[in-house]
């Protein structure tokens, strides 16, 4: 095996085996898959509708990590990422009962967009493993976008972005744009802030 071939397996095992251990991931892999450090201030409080009927907020998931993803209905790479991301929301909630939630929160302008989605193929009206919320206004999407930037606000948002909330309630990393949530690296990292 060449070097340049040695040092891609080792990176590559890098993710599997910290899942393995229990270890944190290594940095280089989280900038790899696009984990950017946040602030690590605590996270903007947020209380919101969700689809069930029921409301959402950060309050009521103290002691959890928590990973929040803003997407729209309109936005294709939102819809693209959404299955393998609930995917793991399921496995993370299955194996760490109490422990993780996962919370998508739409910035549409109402519901009846978010629950046309959902009653497609795959869903078919299916959300396991997903708290589906809505924040027409964006107030809370402006929150997390500025608090993840130290402050830095711009006047309009990029979708998706998603957000991890340890188990403090500090807001500690998050990515732009969408992801494969199957990776190795995604999964390591959060089970790795699961207690």
């Amino acid at each position: 095996m060449s070097r340049t071939g040695a040092h891609l397996a080792l990176i590559l095992s890098l993710p599997i085996a910290a899942c393995r251990q229990g270890t944190p991931v290594p940095e280089a892999a989280l900038a790899s898959f696009g984990i950017d450090p946040a602030p690590g201030g605590p996270a903007p409080p947020f209380d919101l509708a969700a689809l069930d009927g029921s409301r959402v907020s950060l309050a009521t998931l103290k002691g959890q990590v928590v990973f929040v993803n803003f997407w729209a209905t309109w936005c294709a790479p939102c819809r693209e990422e959404m299955p393998t991301m609930m995917a793991l929301g399921r496995e993370l909630e299955a194996s760490h009962p109490g422990r993780f939630r996962m919370v998508a929160v739409s910035v549409d302008e109402g519901w009846s967009p978010v629950r046309a989605f959902f009653g497609q193929p795959p869903f078919t009206g299916k959300t396991d493993g997903l708290t589906v919320a809505l924040d027409p206004d964006q107030a809370t999407t402006a929150a997390y976008y500025c608090a993840a930037r130290g402050g830095g606000c711009p006047d309009a948002y990029k979708f998706p972005e998603s957000y991890v909330v340890d188990a403090g309630g500090r807001l500690v990393g998050y990515v732009v744009g969408p992801r494969d949530w199957s990776a190795p690296t995604a999964k390591a990292y959060l089970k790795g802030l699961i207690r």
